[in-house]
């Protein structure tokens, strides 16, 4: 196990990815997901890199895994700013839910690419 920071691995692991080295990408994301069980990034590349190599059931194990995770983020930021008077369904003075609610538009896409079935 490499003694990189995740998002150094992270980085390295897109390098790898673009690069072709999808087995490659997929050892360092496996990685920081040892370490990061919840990390968006890591589980989304290693969907990308799967995807590259042809195996679209694993792609969609990922993506959905990185949905779950962002839901799970998106649910908490939402809690978080109805407790601070935010009633509506967007939290205008921070983006975190933009981001939020941009990954799972992106993630059920890129699931529906694949031919996995959304829960």
């Amino acid at each position: 196990m490499s003694s990189l920071p995740s998002a150094e691995k992270i980085g390295r692991a897109w390098r790898m990815h673009r690069d072709g080295d999808n087995q490659g990408a997929l050892r360092l994301f496996e990685e920081v997901l040892a370490a990061s069980p919840d990390s968006v990034d890591a589980h989304y590349g290693m969907g990308l890199a799967y995807k590259a190599r042809g195996d679209m059931s694993a792609a969609a194990a990922s993506f959905g895994q990185a949905l779950s995770v962002t839901e799970q983020a998106l649910s908490a930021v939402r809690v978080t700013s109805h407790a601070e008077g935010q009633h509506g369904a967007n939290d205008l003075e921070t983006n975190f839910d933009d981001r939020y609610m941009m990954l799972t538009r992106m993630l059920k896409q890129r699931i529906n690419d694949v031919g996995g079935v959304l829960s």
